[in-house]
């Protein structure tokens, strides 16, 4: 087992020896921007759904189109099968179609405007939610880190008080209890170590893939920053912005609008279509004989169509009722999207408020648990204390830690979704939280 840790702290050294240079939060948000697939997925969505614009406006656009065609007919009488008379036909002809008036069509085009807005608002929620994702994986790491280290440093401390009672032992100041309630802890602590660094091995290939680098080190938060409060210090004033400007609410809304188009444009399917139409053309034909001698006659028209649908087999009312009973979904997810926003808002607000009072608390016991350590080791040199209190005051004192680690990234994680429900959140917030890092030694 001693082979096993000697191993596993040389495998941590060699990596922090070997690491490039620290990696803060900032420089982790670039390299995600490019590098992170599924913000790139989006990306190319939000491209592709401006094409609905151009598409949807082409139907109220001229389409034009040249056709040519050669034509061979046979022609035999039945009394005579032996007698035919054959001819072929050359053509070449240009239409043109230009929509007067077509309703449904107009729904059409206003409806994709709605639906292209939505994917740029996807786009934008999608840049949000990687800076969630980055700060979240960056935060385990460091959570991780800490782990590891205050496992290292309660293996140290526990080795020492075995060495200790050890020595007491072999004069007589002591029982073999002691000993065995060292090395019970260390054992424990060998196996901890051993998951702490597979954990921390996860986090870290976690937060490579979104960034696309290699992650060795991170620049830790800096020791007993103060960490910012939420402002307006008001939950109801959170969740109104919540309601007025979540990204997921405006999504939504725009799909709502968009639905009311499509229905209006199977509405219209019933209404006339209006529609100028110009042929210009030419034919020249060939018989058994050669070339017609006539002259080549070129045919031209313009006029002004008029249709009416009449019956389509249900077609159109069947879509009628379709997209309505889509536009209530619209409905009832904008409703689940705003009821989302309030809870998130509510939630997160409550966890960056309960945290910055948890982290005061721990700050408090920390600086309890170091002094309770320091007395029981006085006391235990005396005789006043036994083995076992020690060890206790020393596990009780990284746990603090531990806790008192987490619970600031846990804060700091909330007050960014807190941010990110209510609309808010922004490139310069994560700047503003890699402040609260330990500034790194330049190139």
């Amino acid at each position: 087992m001693k082979r096993l840790l000697s191993a596993l702290s040389l495998s941590l050294c060699t990596t922090l020896s070997a690491a490039s240079p620290t990696l803060d939060l900032w420089q982790a948000w670039r390299f995600a921007q490019s590098s992170d697939p599924h913000y790139a997925a989006q990306q190319a969505q939000a491209q592709a759904s401006q094409e609905q614009i151009v598409q949807a406006r082409a139907q109220l656009l001229p389409d034009l189109d040249a056709v040519t065609a050669i034509q061979h007919a046979d022609t035999r009488r039945a009394s005579h099968l032996n007698q035919s008379h054959s001819s072929q036909v050359n053509q070449w002809q240009i239409r043109l179609s230009q929509p007067l008036l077509n309703l449904a069509a107009l729904a059409q085009f206003e409806r994709s405007k709605y639906l292209a807005a939505s994917a740029l608002f996807e786009q934008e929620n999608a840049k949000n939610d990687l800076m969630l994702r980055l700060s979240t994986a960056y935060f385990d790491v460091l959570a991780a880190e800490d782990t590891l280290s205050s496992l290292h440093a309660q293996h140290k401390a526990v080795a020492h008080q075995l060495s200790a009672a050890q020595h007491a032992f072999e004069l007589g100041g002591a029982t073999i209890t002691d000993t065995y309630e060292a090395q019970s802890r260390l054992d424990l602590l060998n196996a901890q170590l051993i998951t702490a660094q597979e954990a921390l091995t996860a986090q870290r290939n976690h937060l490579s893939r979104i960034t696309g680098q290699p992650i060795t080190e991170l620049a830790p938060l800096r020791p007993n920053v103060s960490l910012p409060a939420p402002e307006p210090l008001y939950q109801d004033a959170w969740v109104t912005q919540a309601n007025l400007n979540n990204l997921e609410v405006a999504k939504h809304n725009l799909a709502v609008q968009a639905q009311q188009y499509q229905l209006k444009a199977s509405q219209r399917e019933h209404a006339p279509t209006v529609s100028l139409q110009a042929r210009s053309g030419s034919q020249s034909n060939m018989g058994v004989h050669g070339m017609n001698n006539g002259p080549r006659a070129l045919d031209s028209s313009i006029g002004i169509e008029l249709a009416i649908p009449l019956y389509k087999g249900g077609a159109i009312s069947s879509r009628v009722r379709e997209n309505a009973s889509v536009l209530q979904q619209r409905m009832y997810d904008q409703e689940n999207a705003r009821r989302a926003a309030t809870e998130a808002a509510q939630r997160h607000f409550n966890g960056v408020t309960a945290g910055l009072l948890q982290v005061t608390a721990l700050e408090a016991a920390e600086r309890s648990s170091l002094q309770s350590v320091q007395a029981n080791e006085t006391a235990y040199e005396i005789g006043v204390r036994i083995n076992m209190d020690v060890l206790n005051a020393q596990q009780q004192l990284y746990e603090t830690q531990r806790a008192l680690a987490h619970a600031r990234y846990s804060t700091l994680l909330h007050g960014l979704s807190l941010k990110n429900a209510a609309g808010q959140l922004q490139e310069s917030d994560v700047a503003l939280l890699n402040q609260l890092l330990e500034a790194q030694p330049g190139p």
